[in-house]
């Protein structure tokens, strides 16, 4: 029988994957011919990721929509031919690729200082690149400092000449850099480019990926955006083996994009969770309002539209009227509340999470200050690239045995004598330190200071995403991209043979993944991989809770001293003279109390069971997890 496998063939229709992917801004040329070549053996149900992986999430969702929309996959097709187009020379020197980072006119002198120091290979080579670069850019404030060194040369000689052209030049082009940084940078939204287009004969990158993401879906760009709730309402969903809660929507295909809120100090992830409808006095806090005159900055004419046509006016609720701002003053400053999340452009969920600090325009929203004495204000919050916050969240979509796989593609920094893509093939592989080899020896000073510096950002940023990437159950399904320094990241001018060659190393870790995980035949046995992985997660599963049911037992027991016993707890929470128990609209009614006994004890029997010595599982986790209450982030 022909090894099913093969690219040619359509996966079957209820064969699912989910699919995470890392930010690193011009590194995400590694995605197109990885998603291509998954797309032959799985459908994707779930797909995430953050700033340049979360465009690559954005069109992967849309030409998924195709594909169960029309049974199209022309979207996927249009994914594959992304490298081509990139590397596409758009004028002598300039490829595709650089040409979509486009700086506004004020901040233009800054960012050709930026590209003058692209591939300039050591630290002293880039400070040297960034120094001339200034000095071309900023050349009236080194013509002032010239001019000033020949007055100086007449009167003090040539070392005065070149004494004053060191200081005046440093002193003129530094102002000049500083009024640039503090003005034109801060009124452009912190960055140097706000992604709209300011060369009219090619696209920026916003118009460029809302175009791109408008194709892969079938549409065209003028056509209402992608949203949300097409991408749920997407034909071909999993059967469902259970009901959905009450108010719960089924998403047929779930996007998910980190961006993070820099006024809050926390990642949030898009879309935003859907509004309670049903009048509850739980609220959440989670409410944004936008500006169209600020918005009109940072997105193509046609989504601003629809953003204005879907977003709601604010009305304080009833009861609050003295505490939350009032719709005059949602007037005053032009706010509505941001879509109804099944409403909210794709595009616009894509463009908050590839913020790249300084590269790209931060985008500001506004949320209520609810710290505030008196009555809460309105207060700008701006969002920033998801990757400050977690820049690999493959945690996004991990159940506690999988039903289908969740795949990650992680980007590494290339390592001399191993090969540019891996995937751990054995449970006791893979599991070893991410090393941020700054200092070694044979490099300049100024590299390693400078890599000291970087290893901390590093290690704030990552620590959550390399710490889980190593776990068992986790590291076996991310297949490790490897990258010299001249590829991906700020490299915005990469040549059109280094854009190849690291599209292709992409297509050879999905190739990596279908190997492991796809059985040889639709009809034969499953492939090791994938059993090994529901075998390892079941073992995580087990071995966490039986950490945990000491604990759990101690707490269940109805002599523990000095706390109210929990079926105590339960009778109370009737008590229909009583406040409503905390977290409830309403005491609870009879059935409600005898259904969560019924938890309780069977909470009690399952600990109980898991603690014993004899039944204690003999799994080795490596690294050992734990079972922790976190935020859905």
């Amino acid at each position: 029988m022909p090894d099913h496998r093969t690219p040619a063939a359509e996966p079957p229709a209820d064969r699912f994957c989910d699919l995470v992917m890392k930010g690193g801004i011009t590194s995400g040329v590694v995605y197109p011919g990885a998603i291509e070549r998954l797309s032959h053996h799985y459908r994707f149900k779930n797909i995430g990721g953050t700033s340049a992986g979360a465009i690559a999430a954005a069109v992967t969702a849309a030409a998924e929509f195709q594909r169960r929309q029309a049974g199209s996959r022309a979207g996927f097709d249009l994914l594959k031919s992304l490298p081509e187009e990139l590397k596409t020379e758009v004028r002598p020197g300039q490829r595709k690729l650089l040409s979509l980072f486009q700086p506004q006119p004020a901040t233009r002198r800054l960012f050709s200082v930026l590209v003058n120091a692209l591939n300039s290979g050591t630290t002293n080579q880039r400070i040297l690149a960034m120094v001339t670069g200034a000095v071309k850019a900023y050349w009236p404030g080194a013509l002032g400092a010239a001019l000033l060194a020949v007055l100086a040369l007449g009167i003090g000689g040539m070392l005065a000449a070149l004494l004053t052209l060191a200081v005046a030049g440093t002193g003129l082009i530094g102002w000049m850099t500083f009024k640039d940084i503090t003005g034109a940078v801060v009124d452009n939204g912190f960055g140097l480019c706000t992604g709209l287009t300011e060369d009219p004969q090619h696209e920026a990158l916003t118009p460029w990926l809302h175009s791109l993401i408008q194709r892969a879906a079938g549409r065209q760009p003028a056509d209402p955006p992608l949203t949300f709730g097409d991408l749920w309402d997407a034909p071909g969903h999993p059967p469902e083996r259970l009901p959905l809660p009450p108010g719960a929507t089924r998403k047929s295909i779930d996007l998910q994009m980190f961006s993070t809120n820099l006024g809050h100090g926390r990642p949030y992830i898009f879309p935003l969770a859907e509004p309670n409808e049903q009048g509850s006095r739980f609220r959440s806090r989670d409410r944004l309002f936008f500006s169209r005159a600020e918005l009109a900055r940072y997105l193509p004419p046609a989504v601003l539209d629809w953003m204005v046509q879907h977003g709601r006016t604010w009305q304080p609720e009833p009861g609050r009227e003295e505490r939350d701002p009032s719709a005059a003053d949602a007037q005053a400053l032009g706010l509505l509340e941001l879509p109804h999340p099944r409403h909210f452009p794709v595009i616009l969920a894509a463009r908050m999470s590839l913020s790249f600090p300084l590269l790209f325009a931060a985008l500001p929203l506004w949320a209520i200050d609810h710290d505030q004495v008196g009555r809460a204000p309105f207060r700008r919050c701006w969002f920033s690239d998801g990757g400050i916050s977690s820049n690999f969240p493959m945690h996004l979509f991990d159940g506690l045995v999988p039903s289908w796989p969740t795949f990650g593609i992680n980007l590494e920094d290339a390592i001399p004598g191993r090969p540019d893509t891996y995937l751990p093939e054995a449970y006791d592989t893979g599991y070893g330190e991410r090393w941020n080899r700054f200092d070694q020896e044979g490099v300049d000073g100024a590299a390693r200071f400078g890599g000291f510096f970087s290893a901390i950002l590093g290690a704030m940023q990552n620590w959550n995403d390399n710490a889980l990437s190593r776990m068992p159950g986790v590291r076996d399904r991310i297949a490790r991209v490897r990258l010299l320094p001249t590829e991906g990241g700020l490299n915005l001018n990469m040549e059109g043979p280094v854009i190849q060659a690291v599209a292709e190393r992409g297509e050879r870790a999905a190739l990596s993944l279908v190997a492991r995980f796809v059985a040889e035949q639709a009809d034969g046995p499953q492939a090791p991989g994938w059993d090994e992985q529901r075998w390892v997660r079941l073992g995580v599963l087990l071995k966490m809770v039986q950490e945990r049911a000491p604990g759990v037992l101690t707490a269940l027991d109805p002599a523990l001293p000095h706390a109210t016993p929990l079926h105590a707890l339960i009778d109370r929470a009737g008590d229909p003279s009583a406040p409503s128990p905390a977290g409830y609209e309403a005491p609870l009614t009879a059935d409600q109390q005898a259904a969560l006994r019924a938890v309780v004890d069977a909470l009690g029997v399952l600990v109980g069971t898991l603690a014993q010595p004899g039944l204690r599982s003999g799994f080795q986790p490596v690294p050992r997890p734990e079972l922790r209450v976190r935020p859905p982030l």
